[in-house]
């Protein structure tokens, strides 16, 4: 038997649950097929911008406010960058992030979603084929469950079938980069917060980091890009460990913090460059299409904005009845032009600063001085 939907979405991360609250007051039958069982981990170093709340209510006002009663985050007002010198500058942005552990903040989309009358989930159900047909796509999940639908939302992540099985695009794990993160409680010196990013000489144009989470608890962790971890064959485990252990700046701050769980490591498909987002009958969105940030590593404000523009692109196929891939393109130009200035300034900022510890020091040196310079860094990392 094969179910009959409007639109399938692959993947409940933060991309998936965004695209499927978009089409919440849609009327359209939609399906949504996740992998994993709910609430489930996923590696990542738990920073939530600012505007996932604005993007929330873009959609239903009511879905920021649930966000803003959500008591398992700690707002973030302050990013410290320390630069191989050991000198820092403070960078107060005009509205606080967040941090929240991923297996709460995605399990609270997904508990969103789960209420939506028109949404049929899938959990524990992984996608094992996609082919597109006369009048859209099938798919083949689980066990033996096939589905049709007009339209696909590829959000499944960094190793996507949806993008491998109908955009023929890999991903570019050389161009990528690489975290690993581990969770600590007790760990000494963090000023109130406060997202630290320590630029140590030895691991540019990489960074560990130390971001807090409630209950003096910390996510701890270190990203590089994968060409850099490759040519000069780091561990990136032990690496993190060596920091904690033996720099002598930071390991003090971890004596007698305990580590919670194991460090676990994931692999960002940054965007580098434009591709292709789209094509007949389908999108993709988050990891799937490539959109973390190309310096930081910070994926989840993008994966939800192309979730959200995903969905507002279904309402347009349907009300058209167009879901060629010349109409689907409309989806690039909403995601490059929202996203694609940001990320080719941090492009900029991690080839041309963060690979030489002269410029960097130079730029926090001076920032904390300068007004001005404060101002233009300030401006460049918006």
């Amino acid at each position: 038997m094969t179910s009959d939907f409007d639109v399938i979405i692959s993947g409940a991360g933060p991309a998936g649950c965004t695209a499927a609250l978009a089409l919440g007051s849609s009327g359209l039958k939609v399906a949504l097929i996740e992998k994993d069982k709910f609430p489930r981990e996923k590696v990542c170093g738990d920073a939530i911008p600012a505007y996932v709340p604005k993007v929330l209510n873009t959609i239903n006002p009511a879905y920021a406010g649930a966000f803003k009663g959500l008591a398992e985050k700690k707002e973030a007002y302050v990013c410290r960058f320390t630069a191989p010198n050991g000198k820092f500058l403070d960078l107060k942005f005009s509205e606080n992030g967040f941090v929240c552990k991923r297996l709460i903040f995605d399990n609270f989309l997904f508990e969103l979603v789960c209420k939506l009358q028109n949404i049929t989930v899938y959990p524990e159900t992984a996608v094992r084929d996609i082919n597109l047909n006369g009048n859209g796509v099938s798919v083949i999940a689980g066990d033996n469950l096939k589905l049709k639908s007009s339209v696909v939302i590829g959000c499944d992540g960094a190793t996507s079938i949806i993008r491998k099985n109908l955009a023929g695009a890999k991903i570019d794990t050389i161009k990528g980069s690489v975290a690993f993160r581990a969770y600590f409680k007790n760990v000494k010196g963090n000023p109130p917060g406060t997202l630290e990013f320590h630029f140590l000489k030895d691991l540019l144009p990489g960074y560990f980091w130390i971001f807090p989470m409630p209950d003096n608890k910390f996510n701890v962790g270190l990203g590089m890009p994968s060409k850099v971890v490759s040519e000069k064959k780091i561990n990136l485990r032990n690496e993190l460990l060596r920091i904690i252990e033996t720099d002598p700046i930071l390991s003090p701050r971890f004596s007698g913090a305990e580590m919670t769980g194991e460090i676990k490591g994931h692999i960002l498909p940054v965007c580098s460059r434009k591709i292709s987002l789209s094509g007949n009958s389908y999108m993709l969105c988050g990891d799937a299409a490539s959109l973390v940030n190309p310096a930081t590593g910070a994926g989840i404000g993008q994966a939800m904005q192309s979730g959200r523009f995903a969905g507002w692109q279904v309402l347009k196929c349907f009300e058209k009845n167009d879901f060629s891939a010349n109409f689907m393109s409309s989806y690039d130009n909403m995601v490059y032009d929202k996203l694609w200035h940001e990320n080719k300034n941090y492009l900029l900022i991690r080839d041309h600063i963060l690979k030489y510890p002269w410029r960097l020091n130079k730029v926090i040196s001076t920032g904390s001085k300068s007004k001005f310079v404060y101002n233009r860094i300030l401006k460049a990392l918006k």
